[in-house]
């Protein structure tokens, strides 16, 4: 074990002891029963662990108030843990970047500067990459939602981390950690935006920091130190708590009400808390003013803070936070806004059927009625109740469009999910403007933004803008907004068309950027337009392939390929539990801050072109001898063919109608997975499915709460990726890869790793899964049973039927799925590695032998973990043979800690190890 990884299970062991300790001083026995799981879970016989763990579970029944609060103290010990090896990966990452032989990365102001320097970039043009990309542009997200409970995460979780952060002792702490409730009901929008603005309150107190850090790397350049401006705020920060509205009905005008208030109220508080410690007398009248809101602006604040010393600190989070906090993304489905513009029309006797006209019918009715002043007048005044009457998704969406004009500072974003049509988006210009905001005129503020959730929407991404920029209204819009911001969904499109579709995404964002030349030249009046890459929280990089913060890089690499020649800043969503790993203990923000500015600077000095056809600053190539584009070209291939493949396994989850029996299969097995505790711990504020699931309360049989034969892939996709980890299997990150790597030479296969960082991402994200796979605890989750030995699972597999023709049992099913794991692993660690595969070859040999400290790491999580995935594993088996039995509160309870105890979808905690980033040939 290396000496870093030794000292990391150190400190995961000492607040684990520390924590159990505090636990015997009310419960001896529990305290007796966790001691005992620890202390055999490094064993190396699994039998030997899991008859421990049985004894266990025997000891303390099912729903009884004891396996409660035993899985609930083991959850919290998880969770502790988990921010303790953050924490101290943290500290090996910033130990490491420091050495120069050590990595080649983008992360920080003084390597980007020196970049920079080294390549004489012209003062003028350094500025103005600074001036212009030098942002840390993202939305905090509830999606996955972390499951812990809002009191937990603020009093308990985060605060532990500031502890950490501040190396104080925090034992005081562990009292109050012990008591707090893990878990509790489903989360209102109200406590989401709570938890929200506890990570923005670590932004906040960060921000500060993360000027300094500027002002210390630029002592280094004296001549940026001229041209670059301190006081520029980095920060921008927008939230999606209350401005999500699709598919959650809960989000409505009075939580989008709501949510404006919470943020007003919050940041005014930091303002007085600040002001409180200024020195002088001054303050008392600047507060009450505050308070009175007697401030029009906050330029008028600082104004009067300007006269005060020691005043920077604060005047600076004002110019960044100004007084809404953070800013709403208000987004909702195309077929919703829809929805809106028919009822909206109906209900105003315009038109009794809008929906059913055709595409070009719609458009042209559209573009009449904007254009026409008193239609505009009428539709304004619209009868919210008739509205609602008439379609309750149309009220609740054209309410919630009516508060923009109230405050214009807190909204710039209008994302319609599942875009597809130019009528999405003329439909959404028609309710701003309906509702009172301005469209495509110098007052307008806000962005609309296509979000594209399936392979075709992607490929059709490029003539769909092409076809909004010569629409006269939208070229107007964007005229005064200056940018073009294209959303692509992540997750979502891997769920229907595999993991080959994340070669998709890459491809349409940079044919986008590629475009914008050509609308510059048409268009004179776009000559200054940006194109902005927005991209979805459910990437391989968020998801443990590479490190959040290398977006806009490779967003650069997509745009050089499709030879673009500048780009704008990336933006992208950081979701749930991801924000409390970027984002908390303040140590850990700072460096998630500056490398995400860092990063986009960087980007487009990479990417921006000279008039030569030079760049400015040069990308890194691919090492002599090798074809980089080929390469690529090669892998984008290899991911055309893995869709396919997906699509045989899979059919057509975009078309309803499609009944693909190997589909059936794959559902039929997974019916059996652990839906309960993944419904019970989403503490999401939204619905557990579009028109699905009831509500979860107490008292509740396990078929009314999942349903008959419920259908895992006709879920969202959180849902979907949460029962492939918790079933063990993760089977949905590496289905489809065999087929695709298989189509590559195979001595060909690390030349395509070594040319594509996608690849390289893709790779890592692959390895980091299949060592997470546990086909033990999948066989005892869904078959009810001990895992087969090797000849068993050859002769189940060998009559699973992967073309649909026969229904396979689940048994055939889960056998197949392992042994195709392994052939998948094995090409994987030939792409990695460029080595054939060992005679010990097992699932954990890609990631063991490419990147150890990530093994390692995983190796000692997996240990800790293994207790909370046995024993969800065992309660599932049972409720799932027992659809009728009953869930009273402890029952509910104890799968929720179970739940949040096997945290098994992010990984491995941070993304800021050292072995994610390429490393400098020595």
């Amino acid at each position: 074990m290396d000496d870093e990884i030794v000292e990391l299970n150190d400190d995961q062991k000492t607040i684990r002891y520390r924590f159990i300790n505090e636990i015997s001083k009310k419960n001896e026995k529990l305290a007796f029963y966790l001691k005992e799981i620890f202390h055999i879970s490094t064993n190396r016989d699994r039998e030997t662990r899991v008859k421990v763990y049985k004894k266990v579970l025997n000891d303390l029944k099912f729903g009884s108030i004891e396996r409660e609060k035993l899985i609930e103290y083991y959850a919290k010990i998880m969770d502790l843990e988990r921010r303790v090896r953050k924490y101290d990966n943290a500290k090996i990452y910033n130990e490491k970047i420091e050495n120069p032989h050590s990595t080649a990365t983008a992360d920080r102001f003084q390597y980007v500067f020196s970049r920079m320097k080294d390549e004489n970039v012209p003062l003028d043009k350094v500025k103005e990459f600074f001036n212009e990309n030098g942002y840390a542009i993202f939305s905090l997200t509830m999606h996955p939602t972390n499951p812990t409970s809002t009191d937990y995460t603020i009093n308990g979780g985060i605060l532990f981390d500031k502890y950490l952060d501040k190396q104080i002792d925090y034992q005081q702490h562990l009292k109050i950690l012990e008591s707090l409730p893990l878990v509790g009901p489903k989360k209102t929008i109200e406590q989401e935006v709570e938890e929200t603005i506890a990570i923005i309150d670590i932004i906040y107190e960060t921000s500060t920091k993360l000027r300094y850090e500027l002002i210390k790397a630029l002592k280094q350049f004296p001549d940026y130190q001229y041209i670059i401006d301190v006081d520029k705020p980095l920060i921008q920060v927008s939230i999606w708590p209350a401005g999500d509205g699709d598919g959650n009905e809960n989000a409505d005008v009075n939580a989008l009400k709501q949510a404006v208030l919470q943020l007003k109220q919050r940041i005014k508080q930091l303002y007085l808390n600040d002001i409180e410690q200024l020195s002088s007398e001054k303050k008392i009248i600047i507060q009450q003013k505050l308070i009175d809101n007697l401030y029009k602006t906050p330029n008028d604040l600082i104004h009067d803070l300007k006269h005060i010393p020691d005043t920077e600190d604060i005047i600076y989070k004002i110019n960044t936070f100004r007084f809404h906090y953070a800013q709403i993304d208000i987004r909702h489905n195309a077929s919703d806004i829809m929805e809106t513009v028919d009822n909206l029309a109906k209900v105003n006797g315009l038109m009794e059927n809008f929906s059913s006209l055709s595409l070009i019918d719609k458009k042209k009715s559209i573009i009449e009625w904007l254009n026409n002043d008193d239609i505009i007048e009428k539709l304004k005044l619209t009868d919210d109740d008739i509205l609602n009457k008439s379609s309750k998704t149309a009220g609740r969406l054209f309410g919630r469009l009516k508060l923009i004009k109230n405050d214009i500072d807190i909204y710039n974003k209008l994302i319609i999910a599942e875009t597809n049509s130019i009528i999405d988006v003329l439909s959404v210009f028609l309710l701003l403007k309906s509702s009172g905001n301005n469209i495509a005129e110098k007052e307008t503020i806000i962005d609309i933004v296509t979000l594209s959730e399936s392979v075709k929407d992607l490929e059709e991404l490029p003539n769909l803008i092409s076809e909004l920029v010569d629409d006269p209204i939208y070229r107007k819009h964007l005229f005064y907004r200056q940018k073009l911001i294209v959303m692509i969904a992540k997750s979502d499109t891997v769920r229907r068309n595999g993991r080959g579709a994340e070669a998709s995404q890459e491809q349409a964002l940079g044919k986008i950027y590629s475009m914008v030349e050509k609308f510059k030249s048409k268009y004179p009046e776009l000559k200054n337009l940006v194109i902005n890459g927005f991209s979805g929280g459910g990437a391989a990089l968020q998801r443990g392939g590479g490190r959040v913060t290398e977006v806009a890089h490779n967003n650069g690499r997509a745009a050089r390929f499709y030879h673009a020649k500048t780009l704008g800043p990336s933006l992208l969503t950081i979701q749930g539990h991801q924000m409390q790993i970027l984002f908390s203990p303040s140590s850990i923000a700072l460096h998630t801050l500056q490398s995400l500015v860092a990063q986009n600077v960087h980007a487009r000095a990479q990417t921006e072109l000279k008039s030569n056809g030079e760049h400015y600053v040069l990308p890194r190539r691919a090492p002599e001898g090798y074809d980089e584009r080929k390469n690529i070209e090669k892998f984008h291939n290899a991911c055309q063919i893995m869709r396919q493949a997906y699509f045989n396994y899979m059919g057509d989850l975009d078309d309803p109608n499609d009944k693909n029996l190997t589909n059936e299969s794959f559902n039929k097995l997974f019916s059996n997975g652990p839906w309960t505790s993944v419904i019970l711990g989403n503490l999401s504020s939204r619905p557990s499915k579009r028109g699905g699931h009831g509500t979860v309360n107490q008292n509740i049989t396990v078929r009314n709460l999942r349903g008959e034969n419920p259908k895992l892939l006709d879920n969202r996709a959180i849902t979907v990726e949460r029962l492939s980890a918790h079933s063990g299997t993760h089977f949905l990150n590496y289905l489809s890869l065999y087929e695709g790597l298989k189509s590559i030479n195979y001595d060909e296969l690390n030349d395509i790793y070594i040319c594509s960082k996608s690849c390289r991402d893709f790779m890592r994200n692959t390895a980091l899964s299949l060592h997470m796979t546990d086909f033990d605890i999948a066989w005892l989750t869904m078959i009810g049973e001990k895992r087969p030995d090797k000849n068993q699972l050859i002769s189940l597999a060998k009559n699973f039927n992967p073309n649909g023709n026969l229904m396979n049992t689940n048994q055939q099913t889960l056998a197949w799925l392992e042994l195709y794991a392994y052939d998948v692993a094995k090409l994987v660690y030939k792409c990695i590695l460029n080595k054939d595969p060992p005679e010990n070859f097992d699932l954990h040999s890609p990631l063991r032998s490419g990147f150890s400290n990530l093994a390692q790491q995983l190796t000692i999580r997996e240990e800790s973990n293994e207790f909370g995935r046995y024993a969800q594993a065992d309660m599932t088996h049972f409720i799932n043979n027992n659809l009728d039995f009953v869930l009273h509160a402890y029952h509910c309870l104890t799968l929720q800690s179970c739940y949040a105890a096997a945290d098994v979808v992010n990984a491995p905690e941070g993304g800021l190890n050292i072995e994610l980033t390429r490393k400098e040939p020595t």
